[in-house]
């Protein structure tokens, strides 16, 4: 009986761990004080409902970014003065072409303040394919107006959870096409390949763990292990081949490599306590993870290479959920205060966190963008957009939905 409580709370422990100065050349976070970038996208040439319908798209993908005001909709594309008088920086135009099934888009962006046309691109394709194309094409836009990677060519995976029934989904990055490919009683912590292409998660079936992985093209599903005892915490290498995950065969909670045919290629932690939740560093040679070695849980990184471990929060007392930022130079992570989890971010070497949250709610499980200037993390409602500086947020979807995962597509 003693064994089974102990176990018991472990699981719930795994569980519940679960201002820009802006020049025209280039956008750097620098304070939380936030001028967004007025950007107008009028309505685009072509067809009607599908111009329209595209443009909308753009809109909607700009927004999500979370550094633009965008202007635009329902004026012409004529309307240069009105853009002008709004201060507007830059001017997305899209010309439209349908014949039948084939369509033909050409986008461009001006810059407003040189008085010139930046970027031109022309897709063609089914029309089908239309949201693809805008998502490419935004893509490219903000890469020129920031330096910064766009993601609206990505996609991102969570947990809807309804009852006793949990429901894995994967969506485009704009909340479109959502897909479910599993449903059980207890799914957690999917994660997301480098390449966008597979899913790793948890699935409790007859209160046995495994790790399985989704292959996201074909649906095939196949379960890489099920040690004896707890199988938890996937997290991918960055070389998409192995993974890092929690398993407790040999006694004791405890970090193991793993490739994905479930063999063993090294353990990485022996028993300092209970270990979990590991992130990679975007090179592969560090390992951010959660630790309760020197007391309440703490955010730990160990150099892959030398299996040397150091303590990275010293601030408060239940730390979790850490993840590396793709940049490689921040970490987000959860901690209780109060009763409520604030995210917080932290340089890899240390020092002072920066939080990101004000506590007035509680979020949990964060999660990076591919290009590391936004954070995903599930709320009590639904999921949550951030800027990386906390400087922005908006509600991403509703729903009971938990532990997501970002990736880009490649």
């Amino acid at each position: 009986m003693k064994k089974l409580y102990s176990l018991t709370l472990i699981i719930i422990w795994l569980f519940w761990g679960c201002s820009y100065l802006y020049a025209q050349e280039k956008l750097e976070i620098v304070s939380p004080e936030l001028i967004k970038i007025p950007v107008a996208v009028p309505e685009f040439d072509g067809p009607l409902p599908l111009s329209r319908e595209m443009a909308a798209m753009a809109r909607h993908d700009l927004e999500l970014h979370l550094l633009f005001n965008v202007l635009g909709e329902g004026l012409k594309p004529e309307a240069t003065k009105i853009f002008a008088s709004l201060g507007v920086d830059w001017l997305v135009k899209g010309k439209i072409n349908l014949s039948g099934n084939h369509l033909q888009a050409a986008f461009y962006l001006i810059d407003m303040v040189k008085g010139k046309t930046v970027l031109a691109r022309g897709f063609r394709g089914p029309k089908a394919s239309a949201r693809y194309m805008v998502h490419r094409f935004v893509d490219q836009a903000i890469k020129e107006m920031l330096d910064v990677p766009g993601v609206a060519m990505s996609r991102v995976v969570f947990v809807e959870r309804k009852g006793l029934k949990d429901t894995l989904y994967v969506q485009d990055f704009d909340g479109h096409n959502p897909v479910p490919l599993l449903s059980g009683e207890l799914i957690l912590s999917p994660k997301l390949s480098p390449d966008g292409r597979q899913v790793a998660f948890v699935y409790y079936e007859n209160h046995r763990s495994s790790i399985q992985v989704i292959d996201l093209a074909t649906g095939k599903r196949r379960i890489i292990c099920q040690y004896p005892g707890l199988n938890a915490s996937p997290a991918w290498h960055p070389d998409g081949k192995k993974l890092v995950v929690t398993l407790s065969k040999d006694g004791t909670i405890d970090l193991y490599l793993i490739d994905l045919n479930g063999k063993i290629l090294k353990r990485l932690t022996h028993g300092e306590g209970i270990n979990t939740g590991a992130s990679f560093s975007p090179d592969g040679k560090y390992l951010a993870f959660v630790s309760d070695r020197t007391g309440p849980p703490q955010i730990y990184i160990m150099d892959l290479a030398t299996r040397g471990v150091r303590r990275l929060t010293f601030e408060g007392s239940y730390n979790t959920s850490p993840d590396w930022s793709p940049t490689g130079d921040r970490i987000v992570y959860a901690s209780l205060k109060g009763g409520v989890f604030s995210l917080f971010t932290i340089d890899p070497e240390g020092g002072e966190p920066v939080q990101i949250t004000d506590g007035a709610k509680s979020f949990e499980a964060p999660c990076f963008a591919p290009n590391g200037r936004l954070i995903l993390a599930q709320g009590k409602d639904g999921l949550y957009l951030f800027l990386v500086n906390g400087a922005a947020k908006k509600e991403y979807r509703l729903g009971k939905l938990l532990f997501p995962s970002w990736a880009r597509l490649r």
